[in-house]
């Protein structure tokens, strides 16, 4: 037990507070690590980082502009979230530190230079506002530094050569058991507009019907031309829907450049012509935004598909047009969102038969390949990322570990002091100033 509390000489070296904090009182360390402290910086570096994702993600998600602490984060209050977030990645990062000199690990000399590199030019640009926040230049320095000895942690066992390395049979038959490989053609919905104005709403709704129906019909179009096509000859009729829809946009630009002349010469031009061109724009919009709708849908999957080409290669990617699904690690929320209940529908498809699916978002052709058909070279092209979704979870339970050996001792007085509100307030409180300056 002893042994398990005692912290290595490197570490206490890593975690000593620094001299460059504008202070060291009391709460200039936010833990203690058997007999070394570790900076607040660290703590607050960490709430900072996170509290940025989050609110990002709640913009990009919800639309929230503000009002982040009336929010809630995996079932907590969002300033109790970013609190608990910023206490487990600091005990963690002394759990990698300790664990990474526990087994004479080392950072190469081109590591550090990127760290270095880094913080060098963060400095030159946000230097002023983090040492606002109370987080020193060396704490981003060690916040960095245990981001990539967690990384090297992960590799010295899983990696190959490591101590628990994943073979290539292993990857292959993780591939097999739970991704889901096919190709989509989607056809956006039009919706009604609302307004104060009944007849305006009656108006709009008769248009959106009208290019639903329209939308429907071509996807049943395309639907007929596919049958009794395979998974790899599909690309003809994705082709064709290119063609198809390149030529609509140069009609409804054409259009739309007809209509916006005619306007200009009429001098008499009523409100009711006024209201039939936006009915002809919204139509329209249903085959003109169809490619967007299927990348918004199947967005996380942009990386997998584009993941197996090489860039510099001159040669086309035979993979273009389908994507490599995780279906088997997503959870019930994942699957509750359109994209996973797109996956869902594949799941229960078969192979090489064009199907016909509609959501809420636009009218769909599926198509379903084979994973086993690309499963190794699917492995080979996109190993380390495979290896992440594969051993993560099993990383984590080890990291958690280590945590829970250490000698631990939290400085609830820096806690109280660094909260996330006080954080944000800071934040909030030096763009104020700056923007206005």
């Amino acid at each position: 037990m002893a042994k398990a509390k005692k912290i290595t000489a490197a570490l206490t070296a890593a975690l000593l507070c620094t001299a460059s904090l504008t202070s060291c009182s009391d709460t200039s360390y936010v833990m203690t690590v058997g007999d070394s402290k570790i900076n607040a910086g660290i703590y607050i570096y960490n709430e900072l980082t996170e509290m940025s994702y989050q609110m990002t993600m709640m913009y990009y998600q919800k639309g929230i502009k503000k009002d982040y602490f009336d929010q809630k984060v995996d079932g907590k209050a969002f300033d109790e979230y970013l609190s608990d977030y910023a206490l487990t990645a600091t005990k963690e990062y002394a759990a990698v530190v300790d664990k990474f000199n526990e087994l004479g690990l080392t950072l190469s000399d081109e590591d550090i230079k990127s760290i270095n590199d880094s913080i060098s030019s963060t400095w030159d640009s946000q230097g002023e506002f983090y040492e606002s926040e109370g987080i020193s230049k060396e704490s981003v320095k060690l916040a960095l530094k245990g981001s990539k000895m967690r990384e090297e942690l992960f590799d010295h066992y899983y990696a190959e050569g490591g101590e628990e390395a994943v073979s290539d049979d292993e990857m292959v038959k993780y591939l097999d058991d739970n991704y889901l490989r096919y190709k989509s053609i989607s056809f956006a919905k039009t919706k009604a507009s609302t307004d104060s104005s009944s007849s305006a709403t009656d108006s709009s709704t008769d248009s959106a019907d009208a290019a639903n129906e329209e939308a429907k019909a071509k996807r049943d179009e395309f639907l007929e031309k596919a049958q009794g096509v395979s998974f790899d000859d599909f690309d003809s009729i994705i082709d064709e829907y290119n063609d198809y829809v390149a030529s609509k946009k140069a009609s409804d630009s054409s259009s739309a450049t007809d209509s916006d002349s005619s306007a200009a010469d009429s001098s008499t031009a009523s409100d009711d012509t006024s209201s039939v061109s936006d009915i002809d724009t919204s139509s329209t919009a249903s085959d003109d935004t169809s490619s967007v709708s299927d990348s918004t849908a199947d967005s996380s999957s942009a990386a997998d598909s584009d993941s197996s080409t090489d860039s510099s290669s001159s040669e086309p990617d035979p993979y273009a047009n389908e994507k490599m699904m995780n279906y088997g690690a997503m959870d019930d929320s994942q699957k509750d969102t359109a994209n996973g209940k797109i996956l869902k529908e594949v799941s229960g498809m078969s192979t090489d038969v064009a199907t016909a699916y509609e959501d809420d978002n636009a009218y769909y052709i599926l198509i379903k390949g084979d994973v086993k058909d690309r499963d190794t070279e699917y492995a080979k092209d996109n190993h380390e990322d495979l290896l992440k979704e594969m051993k993560s979870d099993e990383f984590q339970k080890k990291l958690t570990s280590w945590v829970e050996k250490l000698d631990i001792k939290v400085n609830n007085k820096a806690i109280k002091r660094y909260t996330p509100k006080v954080v944000y307030d800071k934040q909030t409180e030096y763009y104020s100033k700056n923007n206005n300056s």
